[in-house]
C-alpha cells in the first residue's frame, strides 16, 4: 500500500503538507501566510545593525523592517551589507535566525557556498555505490566549469537509489547559485531568493525515500479528514497503553515531556515504558513542530537502564530528519536535547 502525501490550503491561508500511512499521520508541515518570505532557506542581502557583545552575533536589518540575528560570524562593521540565509523559524518575539553560509538544497544534492569538498551521507554505506556517486559528482562539477571553486557538495541519502539523476540536479542547483551570485551588493536590504513552500519542501525531503500517492485537495481539507487527523495527533497527551502516557508541553523557554508510568512503579516497567516513549518522541516532536531545548522527565531508573534508554534515543534520533543534538542526563535524572527549529509549532498556527 502506498503512502499518501496530501497538500491543502484553508481559507485563512494556512498551507498543509501531510504524510499519511495507513491512516496514521507520519509527518507534517504547516505554514502561516503572515510569515511571507521570511521562511527557512530564503536568502537576503541584509545590513549589519550592531553586534551583541560577548556572543559573536549581529543584528541584521532585512526588508520590510524585519530584523534577523546572525550567530558565529567573522567581525563585521555596522552598516556593512552581507548575504544571509534564513536558517530556521524564529521563536515568538525573537529575531529571525540567520546564517552567512549559503546552502542550496535539492532532493539528492546540497550545494554549500564557501565550504568546498564533497561529502557523502553516512547512510549510504555500500563502498561501491559511494565510489560511483563520488565519480558522478566530480564529473558534474568538472562539466560545470565553475568560476569560483569554493562550492562544496553534500550527497544526500536519496542518491543511494541508482535512478537518481545527479548530473541534472547539480546543473539545476548551480544555475540557482549562479543567479544568487550575480545579484550585486545593494545599498539597502533586499530579497534575493525565496525558500521552498511547505508543499515544495515535502516533495523534496520526503519523496526521495518513499513512494507516495500525491493528492492536492485544495481547500477541501475537511472532506479528507485531515484537520481531525492533525488535531488528534498534536494534543498534549499521547497514550502509551496500560495507563502509561506521555505529556508534551511547550513553554516559553523549552519543550517539556513528562513520561507517566501509569502508577506502575517496578523497575522493569519503568525501563519498558521509557524505551517505548523514546521510540515515538521524534515523531511526536515532528508532528507538533517543536524545536529548541527539550527536557524529558522519564520514570526513575537505575544507571544501567538509563544507559539503555539513552542508546535507544541515539538510535531513533539518528534516523530522524530534524537535526538534533543529544545532550544527556542531568543531575536530577532528566534527559536533555537540543533540536533545530525547522518548522512552525502547530499549536501557534492553529491556536490550540
Amino acid at each position: 500500500m502506498h503512502d499518501h502525501l496530501y497538500h491543502a490550503q484553508n481559507k485563512e491561508g494556512i498551507r498543509v503538507s501531510a504524510w499519511v500511512r495507513r491512516g496514521k499521520l507520519e509527518d507534517l508541515f504547516l505554514s502561516d501566510a503572515t510569515i511571507g518570505n521570511f521562511i527557512p532557506e530564503s536568502i537576503f542581502w541584509g545590513k549589519v545593525q550592531k553586534s551583541l557583545k560577548g556572543t559573536g552575533g549581529y543584528f541584521i536589518s532585512l526588508p520590510e523592517g524585519r530584523v534577523g540575528f546572525l550567530r558565529n560570524s567573522p567581525r563585521l562593521q555596522e552598516g556593512e551589507m552581507i548575504l544571509v540565509q534564513v536558517s530556521g523559524y524564529p521563536q515568538q518575539n525573537k529575531q529571525i535566525p540567520l546564517q552567512s553560509r549559503i546552502v542550496i538544497k535539492g532532493k539528492g544534492i546540497i550545494l554549500t557556498q564557501g565550504v568546498p569538498g564533497i561529502n557523502i551521507s553516512k547512510a549510504i554505506s555500500n563502498p561501491e555505490r559511494r565510489k560511483v556517486l563520488l565519480t558522478k559528482v566530480e564529473e558534474a562539477l568538472a562539466h560545470a566549469n565553475l568560476e569560483q571553486d569554493d562550492t562544496g557538495v553534500i550527497i544526500r541519502t536519496a542518491c543511494e537509489r541508482s535512478d537518481h539523476n545527479i548530473k541534472q540536479e547539480i546543473e539545476g542547483l548551480l544555475v540557482s547559485l549562479k543567479k544568487i551570485r550575480q545579484i550585486r551588493e545593494p545599498s539597502k536590504p533586499i530579497l534575493v531568493a525565496t525558500g521552498p513552500s511547505v508543499h515544495e519542501r515535502a516533495e523534496r525531503d520526503w519523496l526521495p525515500d518513499q513512494h507516495f500517492v500525491i493528492q492536492d485537495v485544495g481547500d477541501q481539507i475537511d472532506d479528507f479528514g485531515l484537520w481531525d487527523l492533525i488535531l488528534d495527533n498534536t494534543g498534549e497527551k499521547v497514550d502509551l497503553g496500560n495507563n502509561a502516557s506521555l505529556y508534551i508541553e511547550k513553554t516559553h523557554a523549552m519543550i517539556v515531556i513528562d513520561v507517566n508510568s501509569g502508577g506502575i512503579n517496578s523497575k522493569q516497567s519503568a525501563k519498558r515504558i521509557s524505551i517505548l516513549a523514546a521510540e515515538i518522541i521524534p515523531r511526536e516532536l515532528r508532528l507538533r513542530g517543536f524545536g529548541g531545548k527539550v527536557t524529558i522527565d522519564f520514570p526513575s531508573m537505575n544507571k544501567s537502564d538509563m544507559n539503555d534508554v539513552e542508546k535507544r534515543l541515539n538510535l531513533v534520533f539518528k534516523n530522524d530528519n530534524v537535526p538534533t543534538k543529544l545532550i544527556g542526563w542531568t543531575k536530577s535524572g532528566n534527559y536533555e536535547l537540543q533540536r533545530k527549529r525547522d518548522r512552525l509549532p502547530v499549536n501557534e498556527i492553529l491556536n490550540i
